[in-house]
């Protein structure tokens, strides 16, 4: 009977989590890493008022948050505990929630800017170039993925369009998506009044990106329809599974091209669910 009782307390002890522990993680390992990195004291300072303005979310969206997800919970029957993404793209952010079944509660762990789609930055695209799109909206689960090679896309080195060495690759597959036609006849069209609107595929993805030579912030559209996250969120998604439910079976990893994290984190808690919205 002991020993059933011993078996049981350390069973119960290896699925529990710290909400606060999770909170401090995210903050020291997302936030404060990322306004560190800053070599001014006004840019730091710049930096902390524009994540206030835009992460910080109030009472009514955070309600908006919880019902958009306890609408998901219903409807599939998850009876899990388990993370839940929100990508709103008017104010530019990601948000993790965590979801306990046995309390039927949601938590917030935290938000952090990024970058999503930007339809009207087409008119920058020269012939031959990637067009832009807007980010879709909906609901997406991730079941493929690989890792950033960290190398630099352009010719001087200043672009890495995936991120540092490692970082995950979320893959959403081709979505059918609108788009600006800027060309006629491989002309570029000079009056953005005279472009076209067409449906095209859009080979939908959320990755890291770093662009040194223009101090590339995130927090305003600027992508060609994907959604770009700092390495610091990246690494925090990547570690907590935030994402990676469907990337295990029986509790093993399942991508035969990917490395599993590095460093994982409350196994049990993997998610699958990313929500991106308007607003």
């Amino acid at each position: 009977m002991n020993k059933l009782i011993i078996f049981l307390l350390v069973y119960i002890n290896m699925y529990a989590y710290n909400i606060q522990e999770i909170r401090k993680d995210f903050f020291h390992n997302v936030v404060e890493k990322q306004i560190l990195k800053l070599k001014t004291k006004r840019e730091i300072n710049t930096e902390i008022i524009k994540r206030k303005q835009q992460t910080i979310l109030n009472k009514n969206e955070i309600l908006r948050y919880q019902e958009i997800i306890f609408k998901k919970i219903k409807k599939n029957n998850i009876y899990s505990t388990e993370y839940f993404s929100i990508v709103n793209l008017e104010k530019q952010i990601y948000t993790i929630l965590l979801y306990d079944n046995k309390k039927d509660k949601l938590y917030l762990i935290g938000s952090d800017l990024i970058s999503s789609g930007n339809m009207n930055k087409e008119s920058e695209v020269k012939y031959g170039e990637d067009h832009y799109f807007d980010t879709p909206v909906g609901v997406f689960e991730v079941k493929k993925g690989w890792r950033s090679n960290g190398k630099y896309k352009s010719i001087n080195k200043v672009i890495q369009s995936y991120g540092s060495k490692d970082r995950f690759i979320y893959y959403f597959g081709n979505k059918t998506q609108k788009r600006y036609n800027s060309f006629k006849r491989r002309k570029k069209v000079n009056n953005i009044k005279n472009y076209k609107i067409i449906d095209d595929t859009l080979n939908f993805a959320m990755h890291s990106y770093r662009n040194k030579k223009e101090n590339y912030k995130l927090g305003t559209k600027a992508s060609h329809g994907c959604i770009r996250m700092s390495d610091e969120l990246n690494t925090f998604l990547d570690n907590n599974l935030v994402l990676h439910k469907n990337f295990f079976y029986d509790n093993k990893w399942k991508l035969k091209y990917s490395k599993k994290p590095n460093n994982i984190k409350n196994k049990e808690l993997k998610g699958a669910f990313l929500f991106i919205i308007e607003k």
